[in-house]
């Protein structure tokens, strides 16, 4: 029987622990590896906050409010106890996956932790590469695993709504991942904006892979299912990528009725599935799948219906959404539409910022899809990135956001903080604004995305969004892999017009028989006749070897560093004659950048040194 408890808590703790008095032996989380019953480990609320309250039983013996604590995730539930340990504690949690240690390099520093929760298992495969950081030599560490019988000495503490309950850290598609400082404000205001848009409640039952470091992962899939007290069932995101039809199988499996992913999983499912292993898949229950994440994509959400059509999935539940972490996770979703919302825009307008709409069928038209209505209470306005004034009606610019699932900042970056999240109108009092650096506009309410600023290229003063090439590259035959591609651009000099690069990842059980230099000169012809513009090289390269976030998006920053540096290496190139002169001279200009950048970061590191650091108010 459905109860409404959504809206009595005002902290982390208080949600929990109000969860398990409501729904006590309820299955609150279940793991198993593959999504099906093999080695099947599971949490009822009630045992959830026995273990939260007994990991935050030895945190307060070691005097650790207020403090970050790394939460070493990998797939299954310890992260979750370990998550809530540090609500339970008035600790800052910071989750982090415990395989990434690229992104650990980044994470420890930054946080400037000092306690590690992990079990035994964990802490023994990663403890050596945190203590190769000095950062990390001196934490304190907390086995979750071993706290078992400390649950009554546990102490609750009187924690401010407003005070910081975790950094979640960027995935680091365009820069290196920043900590954003969440409160538990923040955290509770995005849970109910997430229910509100699938309209969840407690007699749901949902299925994801997601990573549970990924703020998708961790808000999305994990603390708005216990929001609404309902059942999750979690499986590894190494099991779906291995077996993508894995994930619709537990879907099948326990019922579910609410799910989400990126758009690149929605794709996969479809290219690694046969008709057969549709059709003896029930997806008849599920109400909502939410695509998010990245770009959606209009062909990804016709192609997944009209695959999965036979095994009763129905189109209405396809959910698009939009959010990032600076945000908490969602800013918008729903829509008053019964089927995802599709404008038809003209590329040439879209390169002047203008939303022009065309048929269809138009050979410049470039289909966008509506992520749905911002939350009543959150503000989103387009305004124009350089100027900082409102956009007209029908004109693209940067996605500004205001309200209560707003972050308080960048932990330990205030310059950063103040620019990102300081932003104000010129014209009106309203405000502070968050700025996304996502590019976009609203059309009838509904919010409408067409790329990131930093993304962004520009020749010639046209705007070319690099999602949209790659969605032509990897159109053009059947070797090359789908969303594994990356656009950019790079100028050989002061005076220089930029050139374009396209680097194309093909798959390795590719037809030896295929000609991959043709493959490559497709693809010139191809960007060529579509957007008018000349790719100055094409690079075809291995799957995989395009560097990626955490997450899975395409870094095309730093796959454009590795093309500058010399790093890729393509299995067929296709370039213009002055490509190795014009790849020189760009190589000198970005040294003499990277030269620069730096004097300034340590100009402004000494000064920092020399003024007084304030720190944001933890638990």
């Amino acid at each position: 029987m459905h109860q409404d408890t959504t809206l009595a808590a005002a902290t982390l703790v208080d949600l929990l622990r109000q969860r398990a008095d409501t729904y006590r032996d309820k299955v609150a989380f279940s793991f198993s590896y593959n999504g099906d019953d093999e080695n099947r480990t599971q949490l009822t609320y009630e045992e959830l906050d026995r273990k939260a309250r007994a990991i935050a039983a030895t945190l307060q013996r070691l005097d650790a409010r207020g403090e970050r604590a790394l939460v070493l995730c990998r797939p299954g539930l310890d992260s979750i106890a370990g998550f809530f340990g540090c609500a339970y504690a008035g600790v800052v949690a910071v989750p982090v996956h415990e395989r990434l240690a690229p992104r650990l390099s980044s994470v420890v520093p930054d946080a400037h932790a000092r306690f590690a929760l992990a079990t035994a298992e964990t802490q023994g495969k990663i403890k050596a590469a945190i203590d190769e950081l000095a950062e990390g030599r001196d934490l304190q560490w907390v086995r979750t695993d071993e706290v078992s019988g400390q649950a009554e000495s546990w102490a609750a503490p009187e924690i401010d709504p407003d005070a910081i309950a975790m950094v979640q850290y960027t995935s680091g598609s365009t820069t290196s991942p920043k900590g954003v400082a969440l409160t538990h404000r923040n955290l509770l205001h995005n849970m109910e904006s997430i229910r509100r848009v699938w309209n969840g409640d407690d007699t749901a039952t949902s299925v994801f892979w997601l990573p549970s470091h990924h703020d998708m992962g961790l808000i999305g899939a994990i603390l708005s299912m216990l929001y609404v007290g309902c059942t999750t069932h979690l499986m590894s995101p190494a099991a779906f990528v291995k077996r993508p039809m894995r994930w619709l199988e537990a879907i099948s499996r326990h019922r579910a009725t609410f799910t989400a992913a990126p758009n690149f999983a929605y794709d996969l499912c479809v290219e690694h599935s046969t008709a057969e292993q549709r059709a003896v898949l029930d997806l008849s229950s599920l109400a909502t799948a939410m695509n998010g994440a990245e770009p959606v994509q209009a062909a990804t959400l016709e192609n997944f219906a009209d695959a999965f059509a036979p095994a009763g999935f129905r189109p209405e539940a396809l959910r698009p959404v939009y959010g990032l972490a600076e945000a908490t996770l969602l800013v918008s979703g729903g829509s008053d539409a019964a089927r995802p919302i599709v404008h038809h825009i003209d590329r040439t307008g879209l390169q002047e910022d203008r939303v022009v709409d065309v048929a269809a069928g138009h050979p410049s038209a470039v289909a966008l899809v509506s992520c749905g209505r911002p939350h009543d209470d959150q503000q989103v306005v387009i305004v124009d990135p350089v100027t900082h004034r409102r956009c007209g009606t029908d004109e693209v610019g940067e996605i500004w956001i205001a309200g209560p699932s707003v972050g308080w900042g960048y932990w330990s970056r205030p310059d950063e903080s103040k620019e990102t999240f300081s932003a104000v109108l010129p014209d009106s009092s309203a405000g502070p604004y968050l700025r996304t650096g996502d590019l976009g506009f609203l059309r009838s309410g509904e919010l409408f995305i067409t790329g990131r600023c930093k993304d962004l290229v520009v020749i010639r003063g046209g705007n070319y969004y690099p999602n949209d090439i790659e969605r032509t590259v990897q159109g053009c035959h059947p070797v090359l892999v789908s969303g594994r591609g990356a656009v950019f651009a790079f100028t050989p000099g002061l005076e220089s017009v930029e050139q374009l690069v396209v680097v194309q990842e093909v798959h390795r059980d590719r037809d030896p028989a295929v000609e991959l230099t043709g493959v490559a000169e497709a693809i010139r012809t191809a960007v060529t006749e579509r957007f008018g513009v000349e790719p100055n090289s094409v690079a075809l390269v291995e799957h995989l070897s395009i560097p990626t976030t955490s997450s899975g998006k395409i870094q095309r920053g730093r796959c454009r560093r590795q093309f500058l540096d010399g790093e890729i290496a393509p299995v067929a190139h296709w370039q213009v004659a002055s490509a190795s002169d014009d790849l020189a001279k760009a190589r000198e200009l970005e040294a003499a950048i990277q030269i620069a950048d730096l004097v300034k970061a340590e100009v402004a590191r000494q000064q920092a040194s020399q003024q007084p650091t304030s720190r944001p108010e933890a638990n």
